[in-house]
């Protein structure tokens, strides 16, 4: 690669369609794969290689020669500026979600080697997040990092922010440069703010809820959960209901009821909670000591056990039922193992990551697992990001 190639040399390409991962992908001259981010599928573009290799290569768009119908000025103006939190605002809303769906069925049939047919559910659209992480410059200016880049890009308000988090960063939160997590309760109005870096504002305001211990309380359905800043929680209540929702109809289709339920990488409790009355016996494993501290309070009144562990080497313990919802990487072959030693007969797989899903299927269907329902739900709306939530019987 030259300085020439990643610099000034422009080539034509027309986008195939979009993969995992949200970029675009198209076929140089010489035939190699090249992955462009900010297109759509069938689009004329020149981009430059930001990254050649014998095989594939990586693409900075320079301008776009034949767009799609489909395309869109971005609605929020930091995109522009070159905010990196949303990488989908150049295409339709209801064309997210069919590429979305159109992903997630290609990674089944190329990884895994299996014939799906998912369907696609949508959040509701006043649906904003509740947690966002943030970097402030040196006189306390808040923002999200640049695409690709330690810069950062000011944002005063954010579109896929809930309202709670726009109207507090409004005033300094941060001291000076540092980076910050924002949590905010959508449905109770607690706020909360854990600074990774730097040191929180004296002017915030009384009441606050202020380090990576302390919680807010969120409701979920008739659920109320209590979230430290440390814990992972669903990005708004609204998504946590779709995907709650999403797992009960498996059961349901299954006719799955009582019997011990395996909440796998079970976090503050959400899949236990939601279901303790489903099942006799809930046992919730988990690796985060943030997330069980969260699940002693949550799951109180519940007959749950919980134990704290790496699924990867968590000495397996019989169970009817499990639901696995892995962080980005997916169970892998060791958390698929610990999944299949408990002997349940029924999975029902959450995954954050197409590609990563559709690895972990194959590895259940490989140990005698049947898939059967697979379910995509959009719940991160102007990015590529996706839930997909698929049953497995044996």
């Amino acid at each position: 690669m030259t300085y020439a190639d990643t610099v000034t040399t422009r080539h034509s390409v027309r986008i195939e369609k979009l993969v995992a991962g949200g970029d675009g992908l198209a076929r140089m001259d010489d035939g190699r794969v090249v992955f462009v981010p900010g297109v759509l599928a069938d689009e004329v573009v020149e981009i430059s290689l930001s990254e050649s290799r014998s095989d594939f290569g990586r693409g900075t768009l320079l301008s776009i020669v034949e767009p799609s119908a489909q395309r869109r000025v971005p609605p929020c103006p930091h995109v522009g500026q070159g905010c990196g939190g949303c990488d989908w605002q150049h295409i339709e809303r209801r064309i997210q979600g069919q590429a979305k769906l159109a992903i997630v069925k290609e990674a089944y049939t190329r990884t895994a080697k299996l014939d799906v047919d998912p369907q696609l559910r949508r959040i509701t659209e006043d649906a904003r997040r509740t947690t966002v992480r943030m970097v402030s410059t040196s006189d306390g200016t808040l923002g999200f990092r640049a695409h690709e880049s330690h810069d950062i890009i000011p944002v005063s308000q954010c579109a896929v922010s809930h309202q709670l988090i726009n109207d507090f960063i409004t005033s300094p939160v941060l001291d000076g440069a540092g980076e910050v997590t924002i949590r905010v309760g959508a449905r109770t109005g607690d706020i909360g703010v854990w600074a990774h870096d730097g040191k929180l504002a004296r002017t915030l305001p009384a009441g606050l809820k202020t380090g990576e211990r302390s919680t807010i309380t969120e409701h979920v359905g008739e659920q109320t959960f209590k979230v430290s800043m440390g814990s992972f929680f669903q990005s708004s209540p609204e998504a946590a209901e779709l995907i709650i929702d999403s797992v009960s109809r498996r059961l349901d289709t299954l006719g799955i009821e009582g019997g011990l339920l395996c909440d796998a990488y079970g976090g503050v409790g959400l899949f236990s909670l939601a279901f303790s009355e489903r099942f006799d016996e809930v046992l919730l494993v988990e690796s985060s000591e943030s997330a069980c501290r969260d699940a002693v309070r949550n799951l109180a009144e519940c007959a749950a056990v919980i134990e704290q562990a790496n699924m990867d080497n968590w000495e397996s313990a019989e169970a009817d039922v499990v639901i696995a919802d892995p962080a980005r990487q997916g169970l892998g072959k060791h958390g698929a193992a610990a999944v299949i030693d408990t002997g349940a007969p029924t999975v029902i797989l959450v995954s954050c990551d197409p590609v990563a899903g559709a690895r972990d299927a194959r590895l259940l269907v490989n140990a005698g697992y049947t898939i059967g329902e697979v379910e995509v739900l959009d719940i991160f709306p102007e990015t590529h990001h996706v839930e997909v939530v698929a049953a497995f019987s044996r």
